[in-house]
Formats: C-alpha cells, structure tokens, sequence
C-alpha cells in the first residue's frame, strides 16, 4: 500500500516572510562599529592577562626559577615585600626571582655530594679527590673555613650520614636494624668507628691553601676502612648545609640592596632581613603526650638570623628528616659526631642572633642539643648565653627564654596543659 501525505489542514502554516531591504547608506557605519567592538574586546582580554601575570605589590613568595640546572630551592621558602621600595613591582620581581634563581643555583653545585659541578669544584669532588689539591665554589671554602674555626667535627661523619639517611624512606620499624644503631650492635660500632676517624684530624682533616683551593687529607686505615664500607662520601654537611646557604641567599639580597624580605629553609633556619618596624612571629611547637602543639610565639623585629632545632616533625614538610618508631622513640637528622648517635637534650632549642648568622648558630647550638644529659643541656645554655646568644629553650612544659626585647605570645593553655615563660636572665633561674 502506498504510503500517503497527511491532509494539508493537518499542517502548520508558516507566517509570510517579508523581505526587508537593507540600507546601504549605513553599512560602512556597522562595519566600523563592529571592528571598534573587537578592537576593544581584545583590549580587555589582554588586560585582564597582563593584571593577572603582572606581580602585585606587597608580600609575594618568590621561586627559584625552573630550569636545565637543579637548584636548592625547594628547602626554602622566600618571601618578599614587592613593591615596598617604592620600585616597579614587576620589574622588581623579576630582579629578585633572576637573583635568587641564580644563587639556589649556585648552593646546589657547591654542596652536591651527588655529582661533579666541573671547574667549580663542589663536595663530590673533594670525596672522589682525596688527597687531592680540588679548587672549589668561593661558597664552599667560605664554609669550610667557618666550620674548621668552630672546630666541629660534624661534616666528616659522611660515611654514617650516607647509611643513616636511609633510614628515613622505611615504612616499619622492622627495616630499620640495618641503619639505627640503638637497634643494632653492629650498626652501632661501624657508626663509632667512622666516629673514631671522624674526630681524628690525623685521619681526616680539610686543609685551606687559599685561592679557594682545598685538599681533603685522608689516611690510608681510614681509606681502606671506607672501602670496606662501599662508599666515598667522607665529607658531607648533612644538617648543617641550609643554614650555610640560608647566610649565602641572605647575603646576596643584602649586597643588591633587597631587604624588605624573610628567608626560611624547611628545616629551621631563617634570615629576616627587615629593618622595618613591623613585628614578625616564630611559632613555637611542642610534643608533648603524643600530638604536636602551638606551646607560643615568639614575636621580634628587624634583621635577626634564627636556628631551631626540634626532636619531632611539626608538618609533612618535615617527614623526610624523622622517623618514629612504635614504642615513640624518635630518629632525627641530628647526630652525635663523639659516636654517630641520634640524641637530643630537649624537645626544642631556638637560638638567634643579631650579628651571627644561622651557619654560627648551628654551630654553636649543635653540642647543646645534640646531647643526652641534663647537665650538658644546663652547661650549654649557660655557654650560649655567655657568648650573647639569645635561646628559647623548650624542657617540659617551661619555655626558658633570655632576650627580654623579645615577646613570647600566646602561651598554650587547655586544660591541664600550661606552658610557661622563664627568664632566665632571673638569678633564681639562670646559675651564671
């Protein structure tokens, strides 16, 4: 059967369609106007990408620059008042992050224990050198000079740090026997006896000839007792290297005259180079019945160099530095260069300085904290204090303090929990 159309009534009727002839009069008009409206559209676009590319004043964290070259940049944090000197904040920008980018640059190769940094000798060199006359990074030398008038030991315990620091990539207590040598006695004698060639100079020792040229003297036992060991790392600065090169990126914004900014590493150390009047904050964290707190604040002003040294992790930044095992017993990045043993005096330790940078205060600082009795802690608090070194010093719930310009905020207090502030500038406190 032939399939048929529906009647024409059945279907909608379409409204006449009238033609309307266009005015040729005013085409040249539309077409102008239409030109106008793109030429402003593209104008607000490219507006509203350069207000949201171009840096804005005020407080801006500033990064090192990605590129073919590793830089130490992701152990810090830099933060900056862009705009405040009353220059372009763009232009300023650019100059700060250029100048940064380059220095993060530069600590990198120099402390790299890792690869060979070429003519700029570095800290690889000098361990795949021994014996060796290696010209190094200015940076370098200028450390290794600071750490040999401090008469530290702590860089040559390299052998331990190398084995030590696996430690902290294990997910169970289980896989900890082959590096933590309170679990180990055969961890903890190869530990003492790296220790033993560490604290010997005759054995190891950094030798300054000047020009930036350095040999690293290593007997023959202690070279063959590192073969044994499967490694060549006999120098490494471990902890100590970002608060060398926290000084090194302050030092750099100074000369170039950036000095409306805050230096911070990961791990404790920072240099505030603002000499503005305006207050700035420390927090001041505590661990004490298995959860970490705010215990205070320490507020101060102006250029200051500050060092904290903490037996626990406060965020995940600081993961990869501890390792807590099941029975609480902490591991940290803090070693003992007597024996090689993780130790720690107090829950915390603050120290700064007007006149010192954070390299001096970790120097200083390091025997106080990196100790297991009470009475070096009290000792070494008495030493800081004789040697003009400011501390906040964390034993319990008592937060000991000895700069009264300084103002601790704050305070914890929930419940039983109540933190305290003691001066120990008090003669009923401080035994000095």
């Amino acid at each position: 059967m032939k399939r048929t159309a529906r009647d024409n009534r059945d279907l909608p009727h379409p409204k006449p369609v009238q033609k309307i002839e266009l005015n040729d009069e005013h085409t040249k008009g539309r077409f102008i106007a239409v030109v106008l409206l793109i030429i402003l559209g593209a104008m607000a676009v490219a507006y509203g990408f350069t207000k949201l590319m171009t840096p804005q004043t005020g407080w801006q964290e500033i990064k090192a620059s990605a590129g073919d070259s590793l830089t130490c940049g992701d152990d810090f944090v830099f933060l900056y008042d862009v705009g405040s000197s009353g220059a372009s904040a763009s232009v300023e920008a650019r100059a700060v992050t250029a100048l940064y980018t380059q220095a993060c640059r530069r600590l990198y190769q120099a402390f790299d224990t890792e690869t060979n940094a070429g003519e700029a000798g570095n800290v690889y060199a000098l361990n795949h050198q021994p014996n060796e006359i290696v010209t190094v990074d200015e940076v370098l030398y200028h450390a290794l000079e600071q750490v040999q008038r401090s008469g530290s030991r702590a860089i040559y315990l390299g052998p331990v740090y190398y084995r030590y620091e696996d430690l902290f990539y294990c997910e169970d207590d289980s896989q900890l026997m082959d590096f933590d040598p309170y679990l180990s006695d055969e961890v903890r004698e190869e530990y003492a006896a790296v220790a033993a060639f560490a604290g010997d100079p005759q054995s190891i020792d950094v030798e300054l000839l000047g020009d930036n040229q350095v040999r690293l003297n290593v007997s023959a036992d202690y070279l063959a007792y590192a073969k044994t060991l499967g490694t060549e790392r006999f120098l490494d600065f471990a902890w100590l290297k970002n608060a060398f090169e926290a000084d090194y990126l302050a030092q750099v914004m100074l000369d170039n005259g950036y000095t409306c900014g805050i230096i911070s590493s990961v791990d404790g150390f920072v240099r505030n180079l603002d000499s503005r009047e305006q207050s700035y904050y420390l927090n001041l964290y505590d661990l004490p019945e298995d959860q970490v707190i705010l215990a205070a604040a320490m507020e101060y002003q102006g250029p200051v160099s500050l060092a904290t040294m903490r037996n626990f992790p406060v965020s995940d930044l600081d993961d990869p530095r501890y390792y807590r095992l099941r029975d609480g017993r902490m591991c940290t990045m803090y070693l003992d260069p007597a024996d090689g043993m993780c130790k720690a005096s107090a829950s915390s330790l603050v120290c700064y300085s007007r006149t010192q940078g954070c390299a001096g205060l970790a120097l200083e600082m390091a025997p106080v904290f990196i100790s297991d009795g009470p009475g070096i802690l009290n000792a070494g608090l008495e030493d800081l204090h004789d040697k003009q070194i400011q501390y906040v010093c964390c034993i319990e719930q008592g937060l000991l303090f000895t700069d009264r310009s300084m103002k601790l905020t704050n305070l914890y207090n929930v419940g039983d929990l109540k933190y305290f502030a003691v001066d120990m500038n008090d003669p009923a406190n401080y035994g000095g």
